[in-house]
């Protein structure tokens, strides 16, 4: 997991957005943005139908806003330390890579997706997680994950593996459609048989 940059605790609900993808940071980043909004509407756009003491009155909400958040968000970052929280991360992320190379996959999937929900945006867990799928044979599913990958800030280490992937991914599903279209054949060949020898009539044996 990558470390919170400081500067997103300028904007409140930000560090807990970025780290996590808290739902409760995005409350309060949606929350601040429409605030702030307010006041400046107050300001500027709509000065004359508000009063200097209710202009005021918002701006003062916005800076308690602001208090309140970053106090809110101290809080948190003591209770989740980045340290910590990277460790537990990486030991996840080893284990899970323990269980794939003995071809745990049940296994080895609860782990990688224990990891994205704690933060989406792991870009080591989500590559692992689509070949993961590949090899169980759910195509669809890997696919959609590499999508989701390659829209994740710092994928592009991974381009390489990335583009690999889908490589094998289309192998795998050429596979599949030949497997699907050789056993679609087989009925037919079946019925033509059975024209050839109506019921009742039996083959002619070999001399």
């Amino acid at each position: 997991m990558r470390r919170t940059p400081w500067a997103t605790y300028v904007w409140p609900g930000l560090p807990q957005l970025w780290s996590h993808g808290a739902w409760s940071g995005l409350f309060f980043a949606i929350g601040f943005a429409a605030l702030v909004n307010l006041g400046l509407a107050t300001s500027l756009l709509w000065s004359e139908l508000f009063t200097p003491a209710m202009r005021i009155l918002v701006w003062l909400a916005v800076g308690g806003f602001w208090v309140i958040s970053a106090v809110f968000s101290y809080r948190w970052h003591r209770q989740y330390p980045v340290g910590l929280v990277t460790a537990w991360s990486e030991g996840q992320f080893r284990q899970a890579v323990a269980h794939y190379l003995k071809g745990d996959w049940f296994e080895a999937e609860h782990v990688l997706v224990g990891l994205l929900q704690r933060d989406p945006r792991d870009v080591d867990a989500t590559l692992m997680l689509a070949t993961l799928l590949r090899h169980t044979r759910r195509l669809g599913e890997a696919g959609a994950c590499l999508s989701r990958l390659e829209r994740l800030d710092g994928a592009e280490k991974w381009e390489l593996e990335i583009r690999r992937e889908r490589e094998l991914l289309q192998a795998a599903s050429m596979s599949r459609l030949d497997q699907d279209g050789a056993g679609n054949s087989e009925p037919a060949v079946e019925g033509t048989e059975k024209q050839k020898h109506p019921q009742g009539q039996k083959p002619a044996q070999a001399a």
